[in-house]
């Protein structure tokens, strides 16, 4: 979710180091997304970037580390895309669906095979150390907060009308998504969660 992608780079060995460290991370991303955690290894990396298992490990000495790393970039990539849509001077509805968007956009734009980052890893929690799993809920506040925030600018321009609290009803859309997001990836696609996010919010504008 929210990663754009990347043209091919040049030869590895014509590329600054700290290239080749984003590469990784890039590929990391995109094995997590559609494998899982646990099912992606240091050769993975190495054979699709080109490098040697042993260069791997000049950039990221285990891979807990390199998790650790990937988790804080795209935590600071999805912030940046919440924090544009809470900017916008848009009704609490479009933002709603503007959030939506990012979790159907992930799908739609893979071939509906990949889940959101941290949704992949909240599956394997337990793989991962207290770091991580602390940036893993990091994700939840955040993403959570800002939903919160929709609905009360929703509440406050009469685009939505939550039923309970604010906070309950942040975790039922996140919830929902990151739910309905797996669901859709193993049968519907992209459109599926799409209807799924409309009714969601249809439901919270009555």
């Amino acid at each position: 979710m929210g990663v754009i992608d990347r043209q091919c780079c040049l030869p590895i060995h014509t590329m600054p180091t700290q290239n080749t460290r984003e590469k990784l991370l890039d590929v990391a991303q995109e094995l997590i997304q559609r494998r899982g955690l646990n099912a992606m290894s240091f050769r993975d990396l190495s054979d699709s970037v080109g490098i040697r298992k042993a260069s791997v490990h000049h950039h990221f000495a285990s891979k807990t580390e390199m998790v650790d790393a990937l988790l804080g970039r795209y935590l600071q990539q999805f912030g940046e895309l919440l924090d544009e849509i809470l900017a916008s001077r848009a009704s609490g509805k479009t933002m709603l669906k503007r959030y939506c968007d990012l979790f159907v956009q992930t799908l739609s734009s893979s071939g509906n095979d990949k889940g959101c980052l941290c949704g992949m890893l909240m599956a394997e929690l337990l793989s991962l150390n207290d770091s991580g799993a602390a940036k893993v809920r990091a994700f939840l506040s955040s993403n959570t907060m800002a939903v919160e925030s929709m609905l009360a600018r929703g509440g406050e321009d009469g685009s939505l009308q939550p039923n309970v609290s604010t906070k309950v009803t942040a975790w039922m859309v996140l919830a929902t998504l990151e739910g309905g997001l797996l669901v859709a990836r193993c049968d519907g696609g992209h459109k599926q969660l799409s209807d799924i996010a409309s009714r969601l919010i249809q439901l919270l504008a009555k």
